[in-house]
């Protein structure tokens, strides 16, 4: 066979649709009869598959590498080709993986014995020419006495001993335990829980030579890893049926290792991997990537806040590929019973080949004892960008965490432990719905959406619907930089959270005290049919007392994600004349409906492209998600059956007053509004089933 490695990568990504560099379609061994027919003793060249041939071969290979007889027989059918040839073609694509596998591990390889003995003459280098401090005379490191070596030994070790004794000790009760040169991170209204762990990495942004190399080896460790685990037939994902947990057998390492440290009750591994299309280039995924406010843009909905604390020099000579930062940052599932997962880590960026990169992440000193309330390590996580043609990328995104589960409400310990709430599934269609989203907007004509809607008005539109969602997110989860406070209420109904906020003269806000309630609840019908019925408007009146018993109709709407149903709509209720601003989408992410009332005036302003920075807003909403129950045959249902878990967050104005003092009678009545309308969606949904 033909050498055509360079075709492939190593995590099984697919070659470029249009055909392979090499000629792959041109030198694959002929299927038409299964037998090398010899004609003067050479090989008789292959069919030449089509373009689409091709691309379904590869979109099939992504889901089933190892397809059956019947299944290549229906796939031939389909195709207008042989079984043999797609047999033939499928062997051939195992081989070519195998193959370039293997080559990429010693491509790393070589790399890593480059830097090896660029270190090397670094050292023997500087050991030559190094001279002394104080007198400026040539020195010979080599000739240092025994004892100056030993105390040189044995004062690195002390010192180590000392910053460890400093981290044990809390700052204040209830505290995550930092590093004695680092500030505690924390939110003005329950720093103990909002504080971002620091696991031992030093404050400040200087790096010094020793950390510089430490973090480098932690990094390119964690990169081999993620080769192994992006391998097609590594045993990932094994889903544990008793707790319905998905942990890749290679983790059992993590499970097994430091036995000398003592565990948290709780303590788990999970471990996720996801593959799919991307409609955004490759260099354009990395840079978005290793910028964190681009970062932090995009998945908004997963990641609330999150920061650069170190750019770690690592001779890259300032391009991408090579690039090392120390991030800090929270990652939410939207919902009051679930903790955010704070964690800090050091992210790699690195192109393996011409078109093929990997960004990956870790959390360095990995210490179970400090995965208090919302504490988390970042085992080695990340993905493979490859380039694909018309500006696509196919992407391996690997998600592995080691959490806590014991802060974690029961009812979403299932969604957790199963790798989708914050698994590798959730984050790939979080980036495919928003690069989807920017392709759908550049192609879009916004002036013929609606009449008297010009074109900077349906942008002003969509970036409003944007700043809505955002303020759901936080009057549920309200990450440390926010200025939600959440207060106790006596007697509340269960996995009910109640927040406020006092604002004064914000743009784009009210004025006085806000009030947020949220509750998360199990319902027994699915996400998809859930979803239906909350985004339908001839099923508003049901369940929403906006309506007062009338129905919605849609006056703008724009499509902004065709295949994760991503739609903004300016909804109209009939009789008195009342705006929604609404935001929905469903996919494999979860599936979300957002809205908020609007007023005529600030709005039509909007329509004629005023800036929608001044208009205010109070969201409520709707986030579901699949309840990660697995069926009886341990496969977690991702959408498909069995229950859901929604959130429900709605946030009012209690008075314009921002000295004011909220009545625990208030509360009351809000919670009896949020449970009336969710025993009207339970019924509504009983008739229709």
């Amino acid at each position: 066979m033909n050498d055509q490695g360079d075709d492939f990568d190593a995590v099984g990504n697919i070659p470029n649709p249009s055909g392979a560099e090499n000629g792959e379609s041109d030198h694959m061994i002929d299927a038409t009869s299964g037998d090398n027919d010899q004609d003067g003793g050479r090989m008789r060249r292959a069919h030449r598959h089509t373009a689409y041939q091709t691309q379904e071969l590869e979109n099939v290979y992504l889901e089933n590498p190892l397809p059956t007889e019947d299944q290549r027989y229906e796939l031939g059918q389909r195709l207008n080709m042989e079984p043999k040839q797609v047999k033939f073609w499928f062997q051939n694509k195992r081989n070519q993986m195998k193959i370039n596998s293997d080559r990429l591990e010693n491509i790393i390889l070589r790399e890593d014995h480059d830097r090896l003995l660029l270190t090397q003459h670094q050292l023997r280098s500087a050991m030559l020419h190094c001279s002394c401090n104080i007198c400026g005379r040539a020195t010979n490191c080599g000739d240092i006495d025994y004892e100056v070596q030993k105390l040189i030994v044995e004062n690195t070790i002390l010192e180590r001993e000392i910053n460890q004794l400093y981290s044990k000790i809390p700052s204040r009760p209830n505290q995550m335990l930092v590093s004695p040169s680092q500030p505690p991170h924390c939110s003005s209204s329950n720093p103990g829980i909002n504080a971002t762990p620091e696991l031992g990495l030093g404050g400040g942004t200087r790096t010094t030579e020793k950390e510089r190399s430490m973090f480098l080896d932690l990094a390119i460790k964690a990169l081999k890893e993620l080769l192994e685990l992006g391998e097609m037939d590594c045993p990932f994902g094994k889903i544990d049926s008793r707790s319905s947990k998905a942990v890749s057998l290679i983790n059992e390492k993590y499970k097994n290792a430091s036995n000398n440290v003592t565990k948290p009750p709780g303590h788990v591994v999970e471990a996720s991997r996801e593959i799919g299309l991307v409609p955004m280039t490759c260099l354009t995924l990395v840079k978005t990537f290793m910028d964190t406010e681009k970062w932090v843009d995009v998945f908004a909905s997963i990641v609330p806040v999150a920061s650069t604390r170190k750019v770690i020099p690592t001779g890259s000579g300032g391009t991408k590929s090579g690039s090392l930062q120390q991030i800090q940052a929270e990652f939410q599932v939207i919902s009051p019973l679930v903790p955010k997962r704070q964690v800090t880590f050091l992210r790699y960026c690195k192109e393996l080949r011409h078109g093929l990169w990997v960004v990956v992440d870790v959390t360095p000193d990995q210490n179970p004892t400090l995965l208090s309330y919302g504490g988390s390590n970042r085992l080695p996580s990340g993905l493979f960008i490859a380039d694909m043609a018309n500006g696509y990328s196919q992407v391996t995104w690997i998600e592995q965490a080691e959490y806590n589960e014991s802060h974690i409400h029961p009812l979403y310990q299932p969604l957790i432990g199963s790798g989708i709430g914050l698994g590798a599934t959730r984050w790939l269609a979080t980036l495919q719905r928003h690069c989807e989203s920017l392709s759908t907007l550049s192609s879009t004509n916004l002036a013929e959406i609606s009449p008297g809607l010009s074109a900077k008005g349906a942008a002003e539109v969509v970036k409003l619907a944007q700043r809505m969602t955002l303020n759901y997110y936080t009057g549920i989860t309200s990450s440390s930089g926010d200025k939600w406070e959440k207060i106790q209420i006596e007697n509340v109904a269960p996995n009910m959270s109640f927040m406020i906020r006092k604002n004064v003269n914000e743009p784009g806000e009210h004025s006085g005290i806000l009030l947020s309630a949220a509750t998360s609840v199990w319902f027994p019908v699915n996400q998809k049919t859930l979803f239906a019925f909350l985004s339908n408007p001839s099923f508003r009146h049901e369940w929403d007392t906006l309506t007062n018993n009338t129905r919605m109709e849609e006056t703008i709407r724009i499509q902004k994600a065709k295949r994760h149903g991503n739609i903004i709509s300016l909804l109209k209720i009939v009789g008195n004349d009342t705006l929604v601003l609404q935001e929905i989408w469903n996919d494999a992410s979860g599936a979300m409906v957002v809205y908020a009332p609007v007023e005529t005036n600030p709005m039509e302003w909007v329509k004629r492209g005023g800036n929608s920075d001044s208009v205010q807003l109070l969201p409520s909403g709707f986030s579901i998600m699949p309840d990660g129950v697995p069926d009886r045959k341990g496969k977690s249902k991702n959408g498909g059956g069995g229950g859901s878990l929604v959130t429900f967050g709605l946030q009012i104005l209690f008075s314009s007053n921002p000295t004011a003092v909220i009545p625990q009678g208030y509360v009351k009545n809000v919670e009896v509004l949020m449970v009336h309308t969710i025993g009207k969606i339970k019924s509504a949904l009983r008739r229709q089933t």
